[in-house]
């Protein structure tokens, strides 16, 4: 078992979790996972967690940015439960559902663009890309879409064919997608060009560009769209300078291409926006949402100008359980959520709190490198001695202790060495505190040579 010997180096109870990690490592395929520590969740709620042991930990993952209401949000089970006690679903392949409907609705006065819009549904971000791959294909006639280096959009075939932080050898075993085009997202503190970001914003926006440039010319002008996440999450909350969506939607306006924002981390008030794109005032022309939209329920959604979405021939958007009618109720009650509790200024107001705590931090302590963060969304560098070398395993140290002191906390990043931190939006301030303490007592830890190297065999992640 991956986890085996694993207890000689924890004092913590886990002899349940760890059964549980057994049976999923017998029964699961790998292919599917990113395993951390032995943690089996057993009971959520709120920001809280519980494994199968009984300990309790705050969580500041909320499942991959998925709770941003917070676990089992009541509102979500009532809207789930009445709609379970009328039915389930029933196709909206053949016939009519209101529940979807009424999502569709909502998600096109809530996303970005005074514009006439259509909306299809799916399970997950991944499906979602999918769609909107179809979407701008259709619309345009034309074939290549230009992804970004660092970018992660899912794995579905289309979807994996996107994703620009995966190895392209990786890929090929399983012959993806073909007309996709990666270019290099303008990262502030690691770009190919050696361009302090920070210091000249704007020769590293036209650097970037003119990579855009180049790639319309090798492709002689046969490109559908440009698919770009406004702020890239699993490669370490990389913010790019501002202006640059700005220049990337006047480009896209430009070569005529459809600007698709994938807002499947970034969306749902994560950023202390509703969109992430809005913290740079474009319109896309398609934005794709999945994760928070259900709070905690499955559903993805694909919104688009109504002339773009109406180009799809039925029935290429068409699942069976499209728009499920308990995730659409889920969906529902997740957005009035969101708007009641005021979560988009609540995430500003946290997250402001939470960066000045690492600010603190790193002046203590010169391991804390780059500190990026759009309301709750986070990537904390770990480096090596304040350089800006990542230290990948040092990362990996610090967030096995947080997990022995009650605080759930993973890594992602190009280099796998980057904090990773997105609570709940909601989440209160006594438990932010203790995780925050929770923190500086794993980096002391971690200073002081009280980690033992071998528990980082047991860490897979990013």
């Amino acid at each position: 078992m991956k986890f085996h010997g694993i207890e000689s180096h924890t004092s913590k109870s886990i002899v349940r979790n760890l059964e549980v990690a057994e049976l999923d490592e017998k029964w699961i395929a790998r292919g599917a996972t990113l395993k951390y520590y032995p943690l089996a969740i057993r009971k959520t709620k709120g920001s809280l967690l519980w494994d199968e042991d009984g300990n309790e930990y705050i969580d500041f993952l909320s499942s991959a940015a998925v709770y941003n209401i917070g676990n089992c949000h009541p509102r979500i089970r009532e809207a789930v439960r009445a709609q379970l006690e009328s039915n389930f679903n029933y196709t909206s392949a053949y016939f009519y559902q209101e529940k979807p409907a009424r999502l569709a609705e909502k998600l096109a006065e809530i996303t970005p663009g005074n514009f006439p819009k259509l909306v299809t549904l799916g399970f997950s971000g991944s499906d979602a890309n999918d769609s909107a791959i179809k979407a701008a294909r259709a619309y345009t006639g034309k074939k290549h879409i230009i992804s970004f280096r660092g970018s992660y959009h899912g794995t579905t075939y289309g979807s994996l064919a996107l994703t620009g932080i995966i190895d392209e050898g990786n890929k090929k075993c399983i012959f993806p997608l073909e007309g996709v085009t990666f270019v290099d997202f303008p990262d502030p503190l690691r770009n190919p060009w050696g361009i302090n970001g920070y210091l000249e914003p704007g020769k590293l926006v036209e650097r970037s560009l003119s990579q855009i440039h180049h790639a319309l010319t090798a492709l002689k002008g046969d490109v559908a769209g440009i698919i770009v996440e406004p702020i890239q999450g699993d490669s370490g909350a990389i913010i790019p300078p501002a202006g640059y969506m700005t220049k990337l939607k006047d480009l896209c306006t430009r070569y005529g291409l459809i600007l698709i924002a994938e807002e499947i981390q970034t969306g749902m008030g994560r950023t202390g926006k509703w969109w992430g794109i809005e913290n740079f005032d474009v319109e896309p022309d398609i934005l794709v949402t999945g994760k928070a939209l259900g709070g905690g329920m499955p559903i993805s959604a694909v919104v688009g100008r109504k002339e773009i979405m109406a180009s799809v021939p039925s029935p290429f958007f068409g699942f069976t359980h499209m728009g499920h009618a308990a995730n659409s109720a889920a969906a529902l009650a997740a957005i009035e959520v969101t708007e009641e509790e005021e979560l988009c200024r609540k995430a500003i107001e946290t997250g402001g709190y939470i960066a000045e705590n690492f600010a603190a931090m790193a002046r203590r302590y010169e391991i804390l490198g780059d500190i990026r963060h759009r309301g709750l969304l986070f990537g904390v560098e770990v480096t090596d001695g304040g350089a800006e070398t990542p230290d990948r395993d040092g990362a990996l140290k610090i967030c096995w202790r947080a997990w022995e002191k009650g605080l759930v906390m993973i890594t992602f990043g190009k280099m796998g060495n980057v904090l990773r931190i997105a609570p709940p939006l909601n989440i209160e301030k006594a438990l932010v505190d203790r995780a925050i303490e929770i923190i500086e007592e794993s980096i002391k830890d971690f200073l002081e040579g009280r980690i033992p190297d071998e528990v980082v065999k047991y860490l897979q992640g990013w």
